[in-house]
């Protein structure tokens, strides 16, 4: 957040972000995936600070278009044709990815692989949904090596396009949610 504010990075909204933010606005959320834990955080700090956690998260856009169209960073991704527009469908996939609206056996959304059809100019990096290993498809990377799983934290540096990891110290959630079909980290 104070980076971001500095000018110093650039943040777009996540899936958990718009959670919390509900959350914040103090509309009812199940507090699963670790949020639990973020609330009980929040709730020892200052009302003012909460405040200003809320106001930043209001702040964030579902996309970046830069570099004169060169670059896409979404969290889950974005086809072309959403590149630069904003909509309810836009933000969603930005947040969720393609998704069929079903769930699949362990209550998880069914997703489409968008990027194995992309086409687009403009490389997209995203992440959202952990992979044990940088994936770059059709002109997309997608970099979510699941840190928070005791996998990798991992950033993409541009326009050298060179990747930098950091194994995590230690698992800092419980992988049930890899059990969803995503890559065990």
């Amino acid at each position: 957040m104070n980076m971001e504010q500095s000018g110093s990075a650039l943040c777009v909204l996540g899936n958990h972000d718009f959670k919390l933010l509900r959350q914040l606005r103090g509309n009812k959320v199940q507090l699963t995936h670790g949020l639990d834990i973020t609330v009980n955080q929040l709730e020892k700090e200052s009302e003012e600070f909460r405040n200003q956690v809320k106001t930043f998260l209001e702040s964030l856009i579902s996309h970046f278009v830069l570099d004169q169209g060169n670059l896409v960073i979404a969290h889950a991704g974005l086809k072309e044709e959403f590149h630069g527009r904003s909509s309810g469908q836009v933000r969603s996939f930005c947040l969720f990815g393609d998704t069929t609206g079903e769930k699949d056996e362990n209550g998880f959304p069914v997703r489409l692989p968008w990027a194995d059809n992309y086409k687009g100019k403009a490389l997209v990096v995203y992440g959202h949904t952990p992979i044990a290993e940088v994936q770059s498809i059709n002109n997309t990377v997608c970099i979510d090596t699941g840190c928070v799983f005791g996998g990798k934290l991992t950033a993409f540096r541009y326009p050298e396009k060179e990747i930098v990891q950091v194994k995590a110290k230690e698992k800092y959630y419980n992988d049930n949610y890899n059990k969803g079909g995503n890559a065990k980290v």
